[in-house]
């Protein structure tokens, strides 16, 4: 099947590919320019993720992983009783987002803006998690349109500007002279 350049980008996909590459550049930005290379891996791996959810919305890879996964649970008869795991799985999802965001602030405590960073990235991980589960309660809330975006694309949106924002703090703040330097 082919489709065209018109229906393969819909304002939803464009979205997710402009908010990605914008999140991936910016840390790759701060991975290239810094020195300190406890920043430069955080900015690095922060960049590599964002460039392969850009590439998962590019490709639709989200869609085939819930299209395999789907066809085998329909193979052994599982799909019909998949509510209450599904319910169960997002709520270890979210415990684990929960306990991801509590060590990332504890870890990052000494660079500022380096946990907001990693919880946007955390975000964008959770709704790519939580699109492949595809419960339709949530389904239903993140697909629906508002104009011609979804709700899925204004979390992408909040989530890469945690990202964006996060990252150039730890870069400004690698960047600036320290107080301790003795700056007259």
């Amino acid at each position: 099947m082919d489709i065209g350049t018109a229906e393969w980008l819909n304002p939803v996909k464009a979205c997710g590919l402009v908010t990605y590459l914008v999140a991936s550049c910016a840390c790759g930005v701060v991975a290239a320019r810094t020195l300190n290379s406890r920043i430069t891996r955080l900015a690095a791996v922060l960049g590599l993720i964002h460039a392969a959810l850009l590439l998962d919305i590019a490709f639709d890879w989200r869609w085939r992983l819930y299209d395999w996964l789907r066809r085998e649970a329909v193979a052994r008869h599982w799909y019909e009783h998949r509510h209450w795991p599904q319910v169960i799985v997002l709520a270890i999802l979210a415990a684990a987002l929960a306990a991801g965001m509590g060590a990332a602030r504890r870890r990052f405590r000494s660079l500022p803006g380096a946990a907001l960073a990693v919880d946007g990235t955390l975000l964008s991980l959770g709704c790519w998690m939580m699109e492949v589960i595809s419960l339709h309660a949530t389904d239903s809330v993140l697909y629906h349109h508002a104009g011609p975006l979804m709700i899925i694309s204004f979390v992408w949106l909040l989530a890469c500007a945690m990202v964006v924002a996060g990252i150039l703090r730890v870069g400004i703040s690698a960047s600036a002279p320290s107080e301790s330097a003795g700056v007259p």
